[in-house]
């Protein structure tokens, strides 16, 4: 780990001592912990390849089909970090390896809009598994703005963005075929998958099969400790409706919003990385998830891929 590292914040990427590449997910809130996915594995049989190791990437939740997010994200060490990677930091030094693609077009459009020390890149291009053997991007980039504040702005400015560079808003033949393979994952019928991914308003389509959304960070909201690992047997899970506000705190991870409902306020945290902004300030919306005590209020955490989920009205 390099010197100076103090905190792992939503987005950043580690490398373990096992050699493992994991994604870290959302500011966590306890000193020496931080909680990752693991996006990469050493395997002989990867398609790509870091430092002279093969590595393949990992769809844990589409392949292991788990019960509960919290079976896909680990409770890791700091002391288990051998090399830190930072989204702006890794734009810095990264962007050349997409230099002349659309990509790197995009990179310098949200430059010019947010600042060079606002825009990241995350997942593959940090280590350069985004690139073939000959040298070419594979697919996409992955980029992510920093701050909160910043949603609106790239609201307001990404219907331009789009028609400078050539990309489009994500079709609904493409958004269908999502939920199709997010039933598989998703495993409660009432989730309303369709209107869950024709929320996620910071897609950019380049081709059918090309998509990239771009995401949001802010160090500054943390998740405490209390949100994390498997709910207890004493934890019950609640079903409540109501109406969204702060729906824009969705875009930051762990998907958070609040449900005005008969009973007051309540957040609603979401683990789900797929479920991005999910939904929009005025849905009327049912969840069911697990009941906890954050802080001293009342919390709906919706995690467990079988018995929790998310209803638009």
């Amino acid at each position: 780990m390099g010197p100076g590292v103090t905190a792992f914040h939503d987005l950043d990427h580690v490398v373990l001592k096992d050699g493992r590449i994991c994604r870290v997910v959302g500011n966590l809130n306890e000193p020496g912990m931080l909680l990752g996915y693991n996006v990469y594995s050493p395997s002989d049989d990867g398609d790509r390849s870091y430092k002279g190791v093969r590595y393949r990437k990992n769809f844990i939740e589409d392949e292991r089909l788990p019960e509960d997010a919290m079976d896909v994200y680990e409770l890791l060490p700091t002391a288990d970090v051998l090399e830190h990677h930072e989204p702006i930091e890794s734009a810095h030094l990264k962007s050349s390896t997409f230099g002349g693609t659309i990509w790197f077009d995009l990179y310098g459009k949200l430059v010019d809009i947010f600042g060079i020390n606002s825009v990241g890149i995350f997942g593959s291009a940090m280590f350069g598994l985004h690139l073939t053997p000959s040298g070419k991007v594979r697919k996409d980039v992955d980029f992510v703005i920093q701050g909160q504040d910043e949603v609106g702005v790239l609201r307001k400015r990404l219907p331009q963005i789009r028609d400078d560079l050539g990309f489009a808003p994500v079709s609904v033949e493409r958004q269908r075929r999502q939920s199709v393979r997010y039933e598989k994952v998703f495993r409660n019928s009432e989730n309303s998958l369709e209107a869950i991914i024709s929320r996620r308003w910071s897609g950019l389509q380049l081709t059918e099969d090309v998509v990239t959304t771009i995401r949001f960070r802010d160090p500054k909201i943390l998740i405490p400790i209390g949100l994390v690992g498997r709910s207890s047997e004493s934890c019950r899970d609640v079903v409540m409706s109501g109406r969204v506000t702060h729906a824009d705190d969705s875009n930051m991870f762990p998907r958070r919003f609040t449900l005005h409902t008969d009973h007051g306020m309540r957040d609603i945290y979401t683990f789900w990385w797929k479920f991005s902004t999910p939904v929009r300030d005025g849905d009327q919306v049912t969840v069911r998830g697990s009941l906890l005590t954050l802080e001293g209020r009342p919390v709906i955490r919706l995690s467990n891929f079988v018995n929790h989920w998310l209803k638009i009205l």
